[in-house]
């Protein structure tokens, strides 16, 4: 563990770190505020002037966030395992659905991966917490606001820093319920040592000279609500890459509110996984937001917005002007009807130099084209004409939003692989021996041989995620393409397109193929007594001809055996199944279902049950399609 010189050499690196950044954290305030409530007019131009905000980033945001849900949660699980050990497929299908459970079920990872999103496209980097809740026994997910999260400023792999601080700005009251759940300091001396002061004296850190006053940080390294607990949760790498772990307060920085531990966890990387909306330059601070892109477009389209009401105003309450001066002109009432005094007439205003309704138009879908997201009724303001857009126009735009928002997924991808991965680690360690899950409306047990750390782990689905209503479509025009393709899996192909519209469905309605052949030849069994009464029974279209035939032959082979004796009606009966199941064979496999003809016909003349005066089973004519056998006029 540091020493007390190496503690106060991280905690210099940590002030100086949040000093270097000062000029980040200015920009994110200011497109805080830009977002929520907009930059208003410092000079309006009379008393009560339009103050409007134009929500363009806003805007952007919500249409941006389904692309990222779809990524995590829109697929039947929510991780894909690949084994690095030899295994039985249904140990990884064991896998998969355990996991998905756990983490949709018995987890706040819907809540945090929103969040954890928005600070994403807010700021340019999100972050979030992956650790193990002891009191609650399960993983436990924290979406960080980057102001919160203090790194040095030279990091770019975030699990290559030398450290990372995460700061839990929180009341009183909620530090002595963390305290009690995880075993925190929390006696009355040491809350009144770490609570916050609205008085700079000496008790607070950094009053005493104007250099230490500059390390002041509202919520970030002091407080001055008094009801208020800064805390700091340090992960400090040594040189053997093992993370260790301190807690204490900038407040009390010599007091350790918990034991310095190295991170118990087997995984062996620090808790966190960052989400970097973009990638350009080296560096933690480079990668901009929504916000910082589209922020002069925003200001620009606010600007304009305001004009036009301006302009709106002084037309819908027009000027005059008198030739000679009015007595008492404030006594003037203007309504309909009324009969203006001599020599007082409108002044007549201009048109504008420009349309503030196209301009309006080609800002935005300058701005919507510079994220990717291209509003498709804009084209035709902003050429200003009013022909729709064509389908091959439309196909040109949505081919260029997807890459975009390919690039995008695949970056949300690889951090939430690295989340789902770190999450994996945890249950394997904590949690490997409660095996039971929910598997749609079933309730089961894991095998335990299915539980191991020895999984590559990758979010579920495909990279197109730019609608579900574009992946539904693509998955239907693959299974057209590919239906009658012996290579591939008809019933994976079915499951790609439920897995889209209810994921649910795939349980209740797809049947191992399997299983479906072994209902059939159950089914056929069914047909015997039927047939032993002397009732035909005709075949239906895609039945399992082969199979149903073969549970035919292997009764009747029995009962000849055994002696068994049948009427002239049963015998009918068995012979039209039979031709009836021959015929559509056919259909299906010509050559097979000839052949197959041939044998039936051998075996059922040898064993007498093929007479002259039964119907015989002739051999039908080679033609395009033979017709399904029908049964004969009793």
């Amino acid at each position: 563990m540091m020493s007390d010189k190496q503690r106060n050499s991280l905690q210099g690196q940590i002030v100086e770190a949040v000093a270097q950044r000062s000029p980040w954290e200015i920009r994110q305030t200011r497109w805080y505020e830009l977002r929520h409530h907009g930059l208003r007019r410092t000079n309006k131009p009379w008393p009560k002037a339009a103050d409007l905000h134009w929500p363009l980033i806003d805007t952007a945001i919500e249409k941006l966030k389904p692309l990222f849900l779809q990524q995590a949660l829109g697929m039947d699980v929510v991780a894909s395992f690949v084994p690095m050990r030899q295994q039985l497929n249904a140990y990884t299908k064991v896998a998969e659905d355990w996991f998905n459970y756990k983490i949709r079920d018995k987890t706040n990872f819907t809540d945090e991966v929103l969040s954890w999103v928005d600070y994403t496209l807010m700021s340019g980097r999100g972050v979030i917490k992956c650790f193990w809740n002891p009191g609650d026994k399960r993983v436990g997910f924290e979406a960080i606001d980057p102001m919160y999260f203090i790194v040095p400023a030279y990091t770019v792999d975030l699990q290559d820093a030398d450290w990372a601080v995460h700061v839990m700005p929180m009341s009183v009251g909620a530090y002595k319920r963390m305290a009690g759940q995880f075993g925190w300091k929390s006696d009355s001396k040491t809350i009144e040592k770490i609570r916050g002061n609205p008085q700079q004296d000496d008790n607070v850190p950094g009053a005493a000279t104007e250099d230490d006053a500059k390390q002041l940080r509202e919520g970030i390294t002091y407080t001055s609500n008094t009801d208020g607990v800064i805390v700091w949760e340090v992960y400090k790498k040594r040189d053997d890459g093992v993370w260790e772990v301190y807690l204490y307060s900038p407040a009390a920085v010599d007091m350790d509110l918990r034991d310095p531990m190295e991170l118990p966890y087997d995984h062996g990387q620090c808790p966190f996984v960052d989400f970097p909306y973009e990638i350009k330059d080296k560096g933690w601070f480079s990668p901009r937001g929504v916000c910082e892109i589209l922020a002069p477009f925003e200001l620009s389209m606010t600007s304009m917005w305001n004009h036009k009401h301006d302009a709106m105003t002084l037309y819908n309450r027009p000027l005059f002007r008198a030739e000679r001066e009015l007595p008492n002109s404030i006594n003037l009432r203007f309504s309909p009807g009324q009969i203006l005094p001599y020599g007082v007439a409108p002044v007549q205003m201009p048109q504008p130099p420009v349309s503030f309704d196209q301009e309006l138009n080609q800002t935005r879908a300058v701005a919507e084209n510079r994220i990717g997201s291209p509003d498709y009724a804009m084209g035709s303001a902003m050429g200003g004409g009013s022909d729709r857009r064509t389908a091959t126009e439309i196909q040109s735009i949505n081919a260029q939003a997807m890459q975009s928002g390919d690039l995008r997924a695949r970056l949300f991808r690889m951090a939430l692989g690295k989340m789902y991965r770190q999450a994996w680690g945890l249950y394997v360690q904590y949690d490997s021996k409660s095996l039971r899950y929910r598997f749609a409306e079933d309730s089961l047990d894991a095998d335990p041989v299915a539980l191991h750390d020895q999984y590559e782990l990758e979010p579920k689905g495909g990279m197109d995620m730019v609608s579900r209503q574009m992946m539904v479509q693509q998955a239907i025009n693959r299974k057209q393409l590919f239906q009658n393709s012996p290579w591939v899996d008809q019933v994976e192909l079915d499951k790609s397109i439920m897995e889209l519209d209810d994921p649910s469905l795939i349980k209740k309605l797809i049947r191992d193929p399997g299983q479906k052949q072994q209902d059939e030849l159950e089914d056929e069994t069914k047909t015997i007594p039927t047939l032993l009464i002397g009732i035909p029974v005709p075949a239906k279209p895609g039945q399992n001809f082969a199979g149903r035939i073969g549970v035919l032959m292997q009764y009747l082979n029995g009962a000849i055996q055994q002696g068994q004796q049948f009427s002239p009606a049963s015998k009918n009966a068995f012979m039209v199944r039979i031709d009836s199941l021959l015929q559509g064979y056919e259909q299906v496999a010509t050559n097979e279902a000839r052949k197959l003809r041939a044998e039936i016909q051998k075996f059922l003349t040898s064993s007498g049950l093929l007479q002259q005066q039964q119907p015989q089973m002739p051999m039908p004519p080679a033609g395009p399609e033979p017709q399904m056998a029908q049964p004969p006029v009793q």
